[in-house]
Order: C-alpha cells, then sequence, then structure tokens
C-alpha cells in the first residue's frame, strides 16, 4: 500500500510521512534502508563528532535515536496490527539519548544496528496484510495507522538525514 492510501493523517508523524514519495510501504523502507545509509558512511565518518552548535547531537546519537525510534514504532505497528486499541505511551527522546551511551560504540557498529532493526521492520511489514495496514492504534496525539507508522519510520529517517546533509555535512 502506498502513502496515498493512508486515511488518517496523524497530526506529530504527518511532517515525517510528508517527506516520503507515494510509493508502496515496503518499497520505502527498503529505500531508506541499508544500502542508504551505508552510502552515507563515508561522510558520517568525516563529521566524527562535529557539532554544528553547542548541545546537539552527534552523528552516533543521531544513529541512536534512529534506531530506538524504529524499535518503538515498530512495537506499536506490530501490537496495532493485531488489533491491539491500548493507547501506548510516548517516549522522551532526549532521555534516551542521554543514556543510551553512543558516544561509546563506534559508528561501524551503529550503522550495522540499523541495518539489522531496518531489515526487522521489512520483514515485520511483509507479515502485514492489507487489513493489518490500515488498522489503526492510539498514541498520545490522536490515532494512527499501521501503514502510517511504516511512512513515519521511513520519513524520520529522511528527516535525520536531510539535517546532516544541511547542517553537519558542511563541517566536513
Amino acid at each position: 500500500m502506498k502513502r496515498s492510501d493512508i486515511k488518517t493523517m496523524p497530526a506529530t508523524p504527518s511532517t515525517y510521512i510528508q517527506e516520503v514519495d507515494d510509493i508502496e510501504v515496503l518499497e520505502a523502507l527498503e529505500k531508506y534502508g541499508k544500502k542508504f545509509i551505508l552510502s552515507e558512511r563515508d561522510k558520517l565518518l568525516q563529521v566524527g563528532d562535529k557539532v554544528y552548535a553547542p548541545g546537539k547531537w552527534t552523528v552516533r546519537d543521531i544513529i541512536q535515536h534512529l534506531i530506538d525510534t524504529e524499535r518503538v514504532f515498530s512495537y506499536r505497528a506490530m501490537r496495532y496490527a493485531r488489533n491491539d486499541k491500548t493507547l501506548l505511551p510516548g517516549f522522551e527522546e532526549n532521555d534516551y539519548a542521554v543514556t543510551a551511551e553512543a558516544s561509546k560504540r563506534s559508528l561501524d557498529d551503529l550503522l550495522n544496528e540499523f541495518c539489522t532493526v531496518r531489515e526487522s521492520t521489512v520483514r515485520l511489514f511483509k507479515s502485514f496484510t492489507d487489513e493489518m495496514l490500515m488498522r489503526e492504534g492510539k498514541i498520545p496525539s490522536g490515532d494512527i495507522s499501521v501503514l502510517a507508522i511504516g511512512f513515519t519510520i521511513t520519513g524520520h529517517t529522511i528527516h535525520h538525514f536531510s539535517i546532516l546533509k544541511e547542517k553537519y555535512y558542511p563541517l566536513i
């Protein structure tokens, strides 16, 4: 199913969803998965621990954030696809970033983990029927479909790589 098949556009994730072309959700997840992130590896290594402003995340913090967020969103997708209507709490991304200690890990380790998590997400979404993709669950900002979560995951990656290209790559 494509982005244009999303019926309910949740407030918070809609910005991320709009980042993605109107393509099949599996195509989107794969397009911005392993090949995409590994194609950026050399530039990410060159940026290293530079930040464009005090208090901003490093490249490793951003990759860890992408991993953490994808795990949270994939879990939500699985719950909603299984018709679980429980309101799931949000999460505090800044608290996660502080306690994740991404600075103690190599960039390659983080990139490999991202690839593994994305492959798991792709496999999860391959298991969903069209009916499951259209099921909705509750998030703090409203209702969201499983399909919308898939595009949110993809758009979230695109969003952060846009920031990297705009604000971090000029530091090289």
